[in-house]
């Protein structure tokens, strides 16, 4: 994986809404100029029309017009202090980790033999399992996206009680790993908010670290934020 900006937005997910219904091949042969004359020529023409799209498009707008007609000025949010300069990821490590989560999510992914279809889950107990046991593979698979975004959730908001100077504990690392690693792409905007909202809450505690801290207090909360802004595209929460 390359350093430069969109080697963190490349990713064939192959689950979720954005699975394959059929494998349709160009043949050698494929002439794009020949009108289909069967349901597969069809597809290969929609496949090669694919091809030609780009990933992303961007519209070319002068903004220079519309200063003068500005009637809402939208102030970034500064209210989180940033970290001591020790502590944060060089750029090198967050493309190893997001290699690294990338790979793990595939290697699960051909393991999970059913969709999900488990919509909830014992939330009264669920903090304390967090807490105090690991993750199965074989429970976490089988709940639906809207449940571990719940689960997303609920931990997310037990990080504003943890006391300044600590961080996440190995054991609610491992959910939180799990549960990130499961979550289907393209987010819908509630998967999105939620998201955002639990990377910002580790920009604060990582913030509130002192620059001498140990690093597995802060190298957590590096590996989260950097999975939440660079593997899910909420890049202005990104590390330098």
């Amino acid at each position: 994986m390359s350093d430069n900006e969109d080697s963190f937005d490349e990713e064939e997910d192959g689950y979720g809404i954005l699975k394959k219904a059929l494998h349709v091949e160009l043949p050698e042969n494929f002439n794009p100029n020949k009108i289909p004359q069967t349901g597969e020529e069809y597809l290969q023409h929609v496949v090669y029309e694919r091809t030609k799209c780009k990933t992303w498009v961007t519209a070319d707008i002068d903004r220079n017009k519309f200063k003068n007609q500005q009637t809402f000025k939208l102030e970034l949010d500064k209210s989180v202090k940033e970290a001591p300069q020790s502590l944060l990821p060089s750029r090198e490590w967050q493309t190893q980790k997001i290699e690294d989560f990338t790979n793990f999510r595939n290697f699960i992914r051909m393991k999970m033999s059913k969709e999900s279809s488990v919509a909830s889950f014992h939330e009264e107990s669920f903090l304390g399992r967090v807490k105090s046991e690991t993750p199965q593979f074989s429970e976490m698979t089988q709940y639906t996206q809207a449940a571990k975004i719940r689960m997303l959730q609920i931990i997310s908001k037990h990080l504003d009680s943890i006391p300044v100077g600590s961080s996440v504990g190995e054991t609610m690392g491992a959910w939180l790993y799990a549960i990130l690693s499961l979550l289907e792409k393209p987010l819908s905007p509630d998967s999105c908010h939620n998201l955002r909202e639990f990377a910002k809450r580790c920009r604060l505690l990582r913030s509130n670290l002192s620059g001498e801290t140990s690093a597995d207090l802060y190298t957590p909360l590096n590996l989260f934020i950097c999975i939440v802004s660079r593997f899910y595209n909420q890049l202005d929460l990104a590390d330098p």
